[in-house]
């Protein structure tokens, strides 16, 4: 599908944003932007990296930073309120491992990333687009989720949740079409992703009574991957 027949996933509005987030977006953004018409830097392949794609307030972007100082974390977003909160915590904790992507995702995955370059892809409660006519809006298509495959390191993980139990069985079902994951028990995980810290949209989605679901899948090589 070409870029600009796709659909976008997303609807930008105007959102309130505080005078914290105003002073960080003006002073820190240049320190933690990563330009998206150039392509990602071979570093990102060479060394441990991770893409948190909607990261929302940021708290899961600042944990990976924190917990991971050799790995480079890049953050996707469109909302600069989301943004300016990550600025603010990444500079007050004096991480130099973020970078930031105020962009659409799928573009710059597709033009700009090179493949087998991520260990870890997270996408945390993307928008469910719940009525059936919008269901083609969802960002979690058949061909993102063949992008991100392409876009792992063969023993990546790729971490999904929704509280959206609809958007999640249809997920799953696209998941293993065609791609080869292997699921993953926590037991299996890096301590780092099992002690992640709770969102304050996890806060209020549990407080509503939402169900939570997660998937965390391995990438891994096929059979015939490896033949040839």
């Amino acid at each position: 599908m070409l870029i600009q027949d796709r659909l976008k996933s997303f609807v930008l509005r105007r959102g309130r944003i505080t005078s914290n987030q105003k002073r960080a977006l003006k002073e820190l953004w240049i320190k933690f932007n990563i330009d998206s018409k150039k392509d990602l830097e071979p570093s990102w392949v060479e060394e441990p990296s991770a893409l948190d794609i909607g990261f929302g307030a940021g708290e899961t972007t600042i944990h990976l930073a924190k917990t991971n100082p050799e790995m480079s974390v890049l953050g996707a977003e469109v909302y600069l309120s989301g943004i300016g909160s990550l600025l603010s915590r990444a500079d007050e904790e004096s991480l130099d491992n973020i970078s930031i992507l105020n962009e659409d995702i799928v573009p710059f995955l597709e033009e700009k990333v090179p493949d087998d370059c991520f260990d870890l892809i997270l996408m945390f409660y993307p928008d469910p687009w719940p009525k059936r006519k919008h269901h083609k809006r969802r960002l979690l298509q058949k061909s993102f989720i063949d992008l991100l495959n392409k876009k792992l390191k063969a023993g990546g993980v790729f971490y999904f949740k929704t509280d959206w139990d609809h958007y999640f069985q249809e997920t799953q079902k696209l998941l293993f079409e065609n791609n080869d994951w292997k699921v993953l028990e926590n037991k299996e995980l890096e301590s780092y992703l099992i002690d992640l810290p709770q969102t304050s949209f996890e806060r209020k989605a549990l407080a509503s009574g939402r169900k939570l679901n997660e998937l965390i899948l391995e990438k891994i090589i096929s059979i015939t991957e490896v033949s040839l």
